[in-house]
C-alpha cells in the first residue's frame, strides 16, 4: 500500500517565497511555539536572510535573542511547520531567521463533509467599476483596515478629522484638508502632487527642492518630478525650468511661509483629497519634521479607508451582482460549490479574494475566502474556496457544526 501521499514534504527556496508572499498579503496567521507557549503572529517583510512578524496575541515578556522557536500555519488545506530562531526583539515586532527549508504535512487538518442541499452561500461580484469624479493619480492605493494598535482605529469620518486636526494645531501652524469632489485644481503644486501622487514635502522653502528620497515609508516629490512635469505637462522649455522653479520658492517665501507639504490622499488611482500642513515664518519657524509627515501620510490612508467605509465612493458599486449559491462541501478551512454550467467561469477566477456570508442555524458567518481550485467533473462545474479570514468565535462555531455533520 502507497503512503507516501500521508508523509511530510520539504519544499523548496521558490515555493517558500512563494508562500511567504501569499502569506503577507492575504494576512495569514502564524503560530509560533517554543517551550509550552503559544503566540500568534503576522508576517509583515521576508527578505533572504530574515523575516519580519508581528506578535498579535498576549505575550508576558519579549523574545529573547538566539531562542529557538518552531512556527506553525494553515496553507491550502494543509499544516506547514518551520524551525527558525530569533534574531532581534523589540516589543511587539520580532526579526527571526528566514529558515532553509518548510515543511509540509500533506495531511488535511480536516476532511471535507458533503452539505449538498442543506447550506448556501452569498456573496457579490463586481462588474466593471464606475469611474469616479475625482483627478487620477500614477500612483495607486486600495485602503486596507487600519490596525487595532493604529492611532486612527476609530474610522467614524469626523472623530479621525477631529483628532488629526487637534494634533497638528499643536505641531504645525497651520493645516486644512481639501476634498477634491467636483473641485477645480487650479495651481501647479497640486497638479504635480496629483500626477505622481507624492508628497510635496518643502523642509525650508529658502532652500531648493529635495533631490533625493529621505525615508523608506514614504515618497516625495524630488527637483526631477517638478522638472519633468514642467517639460512634458507644461511643455517648459529647459532652460526655464529652474527660473521656474526658483520663482515658486521665492513666492513661498514672500507669502512668509518657512516650511510646507502637501500629503495626497489616495483612493485607488484617485487623489480624493489634500492635506496641507505650513510652518510660517512667524510662528513655529522651523521644518515640519520627518515624524509629522509620516504621521499624516498615516492618516492620509486612514482616511480613504473611512471614506471607502462610509460609503464616500458607493457610486462605484453600481455594478454589484448578488449571488447564492448551494455549498457542495465543507470544512472549518474551506468549502466548494457546484454549479451546472460554466456561468462563473469569468467571474471566479483562481488566487482572488472573496468575501463570503454562510448562514447556518440562522447565525451569519462573514468570511474572506481565496479561489484556490476549479475543474468540471462530468456536466458540473466545481470551485473551491479556502478561507483567509473568519473571527474566531465564528471559527469554533463552524467547527461545532462541522463535527455534528453526518
Amino acid at each position: 500500500m502507497d503512503t507516501s501521499k500521508n508523509k511530510n514534504q520539504i519544499l523548496g527556496n521558490v515555493e517558500k517565497e512563494f508562500i511567504f508572499k501569499f502569506i503577507i498579503l492575504n494576512k495569514i496567521s502564524l503560530e509560533i511555539r517554543y517551550d509550552d507557549k503559544k503566540i500568534i503572529a503576522n508576517l509583515l517583510k521576508q527578505s533572504t536572510k530574515e523575516l519580519q512578524i508581528d506578535l498579535i496575541s498576549f505575550f508576558d515578556k519579549e523574545l529573547e535573542e538566539n531562542l529557538d522557536i518552531d512556527i506553525y500555519f494553515y496553507f491550502q488545506n494543509n499544516y506547514h511547520h518551520f524551525n527558525s530562531k530569533i534574531i532581534k526583539s523589540q516589543g511587539n515586532t520580532v526579526i527571526i531567521v528566514n529558515p532553509e527549508k518548510i515543511t509540509k504535512n500533506q495531511k488535511r487538518k480536516y476532511d471535507r463533509k458533503q452539505v449538498y442541499g442543506k447550506l448556501n452561500i452569498d456573496f457579490k461580484i463586481k462588474g466593471d467599476l464606475i469611474l469616479l469624479d475625482y483627478p487620477t493619480t500614477e500612483r495607486h492605493y486600495y485602503p486596507i483596515k487600519p490596525p487595532i494598535e493604529a492611532d486612527f482605529f476609530d474610522i467614524k469620518i469626523e472623530n479621525i478629522l477631529s483628532k488629526f486636526n487637534k494634533k497638528m494645531t499643536s505641531l504645525v501652524s497651520d493645516n486644512k484638508i481639501k476634498m477634491l469632489r467636483n473641485d477645480t485644481i487650479n495651481s501647479i503644486e497640486e497638479k504635480i502632487v496629483i500626477k505622481y501622487g507624492k508628497i510635496l514635502y518643502l523642509p525650508d522653502v529658502s532652500l531648493d527642492f529635495p533631490q533625493k528620497q529621505i525615508s523608506d515609508n514614504i515618497q516625495i516629490l524630488l527637483k526631477g518630478d517638478w522638472a519633468r512635469f514642467e517639460k512634458l505637462v507644461n511643455k517648459t522649455l529647459p532652460y526655464l525650468i529652474n527660473k521656474n522653479i526658483t520663482k515658486y520658492l521665492a513666492e513661498l517665501y514672500k507669502n512668509d511661509i518657512f516650511s510646507k507639504a502637501i500629503i495626497p490622499v489616495i483612493y485607488r488611482n484617485y487623489v480624493v483629497g489634500l492635506i496641507y500642513l505650513t510652518n510660517y515664518q512667524y510662528n513655529k519657524s522651523i521644518p515640519i519634521n520627518l515624524n509629522i509627515l509620516n504621521y499624516a501620510h498615516q492618516f492620509s490612508r486612514i482616511l480613504s479607508y473611512s471614506l471607502k467605509h462610509n460609503n464616500y465612493f458607493k457610486e462605484e458599486d453600481k455594478n454589484i451582482k448578488n449571488f447564492s449559491l448551494p455549498i457542495y462541501d465543507l470544512s472549518p478551512g474551506g468549502l466548494a460549490i457546484k454549479h451546472g454550467n460554466n456561468s462563473f467561469e469569468d467571474l471566479l477566477l483562481l488566487n482572488h479574494n472573496i468575501d463570503l456570508i454562510l448562514e447556518i442555524n440562522q447565525k451569519k458567518l462573514y468570511i474572506s475566502a481565496k479561489i484556490v481550485r476549479k475543474f468540471k467533473e462530468e456536466s458540473s462545474y466545481f470551485y473551491g474556496f479556502m478561507f483567509i479570514d473568519i473571527k474566531k468565535d465564528d471559527h469554533a462555531f463552524l467547527i461545532n457544526y462541522y463535527k455534528n455533520i453526518l
